[in-house]
């Protein structure tokens, strides 16, 4: 070595300086590396190194894979295994012809830079780019801020890139939690435990849907409701056990698996804390037209559906994945009861459950009905509601209808009954009634007509339904007397008390409330006392045989008699033809509504008469 040699002792023994500060601490989720997390320090070496000077660095230390020349055009990385073939040469005679020969004039190969924070996807579309265009490399050299550098063997890129794939697939990107998928391969493992003989295994699953989640979306954006997932998902991982399986299904719901025990009365315990967790408030950043960030606090909640498994012979759950339906079931059965609560699965739930095809159609249904009431697949349609016995209009009853493309026409039967079954009945009829009071503020009506829009068991039970139905006349300038509201007989009795003091306070504001159906239910004189009802709808199915039947006849006269004697006015539903129409004003009846008189229409087509 001449004088100008570079001091090997000295380089080797100079410390590896760090500069992973610069990085990110490592999470160990495997999402989202960078290439800095990956790079070791580099082993650097001055621009004029002999390369006699590499070669002996190489062999008097074993640990560098590569070293770092740095030139003045850059970085420029000499691999160990591509040094030493390239040194010995074809003849074994290289290391006397190269030994005084600078290293950068035996490099031919580019080197790879990237700087530290490029994504290790990134840095793998690189290597690959490079080797399609016939030029390959076995590591990358990284470079920071500070002016440091690093380098990162190629196969540590793609063994990396390979476990973040792996995990992507089993995970949510959002939220980080797993995704559906390792949830059902975490019940095969434990299907497998059942099945080898292990009588100790326990399970219990926690389905969760949040409720309002679709409000936060449309009012603040989905940035919002992301940000409202995120937190909602720290939230449950916290109040969970280390060893639960807390999930991500998809959209707003989530399901934890305790692979432990459980008794019914801790599990009631733990739905509650989620139930809680869900109604805190959350903060949001909300970008507004202008570009600046504002915080607002925005409320939903969690409905929960539980569903127990464990090793004793009488456990209702033949196969572990009936537990997820059994919980989903359950979840259902919550909204259905109002939202923002917890249902354990009950045997009695079980109606459709062996049928997987009545299921899957079932949700499908759901799903399509979900998605209708978001992007605005739905109408309303309007029946006219007539004076009798002049004919004259006096208003039109608001009627939901539901064209899906897949399904068709489906039936109010089939959707509102479904909707009351899964909890949607709450976001379908505040579109309902919102349309309707906006559609009749814009149209002619006279100022004697009414608007009726039928409200459901679920809604009135609701603590936010005088708010509703007050922002919708708001929103509408609808004067407060031309909405009628109109409950069924099962809405009252359920709650008799709660229900007459809610609508009391709707009526004081001069909104008019009707009893829908009378006569199919209890008809109790109570509610005719008890409700502060304008108006008593008597059922089409007594109105269908008013004329051949004596009895239905009496019946009707009965009502009217009734209703007339309490100051009410009354309302046949189902008049189908002229005779009915008659017998009807004959008997008293103030309006009547049905076929005969219009069918239910579109808005444009259905403008009130004066």
């Amino acid at each position: 070595m001449t004088s100008e040699s570079v001091n090997l002792d000295r380089l080797l023994a100079a410390p590896a300086t760090s500069t992973l500060a610069w990085v990110r601490d490592v999470s160990g989720d495997g999402a989202g590396w960078l290439l800095g997390e990956l790079a070791l320090p580099a082993v650097i070496v001055p621009h004029g190194i002999k390369s006699g000077e590499v070669d002996e660095l190489f062999r008097r230390d074993g640990a560098p894979h590569c070293v770092v020349v740095k030139s003045l055009a850059g970085p420029v990385l000499v691999d160990r295994a591509w040094f030493e073939a390239a040194i010995t040469g074809p003849l074994g005679y290289g290391r006397l012809l190269f030994a005084r020969r600078p290293v950068l004039e035996m490099v031919t190969r580019e080197t790879l830079v990237l700087t530290y924070d490029v994504p290790v996807e990134e840095a793998a579309a690189g290597v690959i780019s490079r080797r399609g265009a016939g030029t390959r490399g076995d590591a990358v050299v990284v470079t920071w801020p500070d002016g440091g550098l690093g380098v990162v063997p190629v196969s540590t890129i793609f063994e990396r890139l390979a476990q973040q794939y792996a995990y992507q697939s089993w995970h949510d990107p959002l939220t980080k939690l797993p995704n559906r998928r390792y949830l059902m391969e975490q019940i095969r493992l434990l299907e497998q435990t059942r099945r080898s003989g292990d009588e100790a295994w326990h399970a219990v699953l926690f389905y969760l849907d949040l409720d309002r989640f679709k409000d936060v979306n449309d009012q603040y954006g989905h940035g919002a409701g992301d940000q409202v997932l995120a937190e909602f998902a720290q939230r449950i991982k916290s109040a969970s056990r280390v060893d639960d399986v807390v999930v991500r299904l998809g959209g707003d719901e989530f399901a934890i698996l305790c692979a432990g025990p459980l008794t019914v009365t801790q599990s009631e315990a733990f739905a509650a804390r989620i139930v809680l967790e869900a109604a805190a408030p959350f903060v949001v950043e909300v970008h507004d037209r202008s570009g600046d960030i504002t915080e607002q606090v925005v409320t939903i909640g969690a409905s929960v559906g539980v569903a127990h498994a464990n090793g004793a012979r009488t456990v209702l759950v033949t196969s572990l994945d009936i537990l997820v339906k059994q919980a989903d079931i359950a979840m259902y059965r919550a909204k259905a009861r109002g939202r923002g609560r917890a249902e354990h699965y009950e045997p009695a739930m079980r109606t459709g459950l062996d049928s997987a095809e009545t299921v899957q159609a079932r949700r499908r249904m759901e799903r399509g009905l979900r998605a209708a009431i978001e992007d605005g697949g739905l109408a309303v349609h309007y029946q006219p509601v007539v004076e009798l016995p002049s004919g004259r209009v006096r208003g039109f009853e608001a009627l939901a209808r539901w064209h899906d493309r897949a399904l068709g026409e489906v039936s109010p039967d089939q959707f509102i009954q479904l909707a009351e079954e899964t909890g949607l009945i709450l976001d379908l009829g505040a579109w309902v009634l919102q349309t309707a009071c906006a559609q009749a503020a814009a149209s002619v009506m006279d100022h004697q007509s009414t608007i009726a829009v039928n409200v459901s068991p679920v809604q009135i039970a609701q603590p936010g339904f005088i708010d509703v139905v007050l922002g919708a006349l708001a929103d509408s300038g609808l004067p407060a007397y031309q909405l009628c509201l109109e409950v069924t007989e099962t809405a009252a009795v359920e709650n008799l008390a709660e229900t007459a003091s809610r609508l009391r306070e709707l009526r004081k504001l001069g909104i008019q409330i009707a009893l829908d159906d009378f006569g199919t239910g209890h008809s109790s004189l109570t509610m005719l006392r008890e409700l502060p009802l304008t108006i008593v709808k008597i059922d089409r199915s007594f109105v269908s045989n008013l004329v051949q039947s004596v009895q239905d006849a009496a019946l009707v006269r009965l009502v009217i008699e009734t209703a007339h004697a309490l100051g009410l006015r009354v309302c046949a539903e189902g008049v189908e033809d002229a005779d009915q129409a008659q017998t009807l004003a004959a008997m008293g009846c103030d309006t009547a509504q049905g076929w005969y008189f219009g069918k239910p229409g579109p808005a444009s087509g259905r403008r009130p008469a004066n």
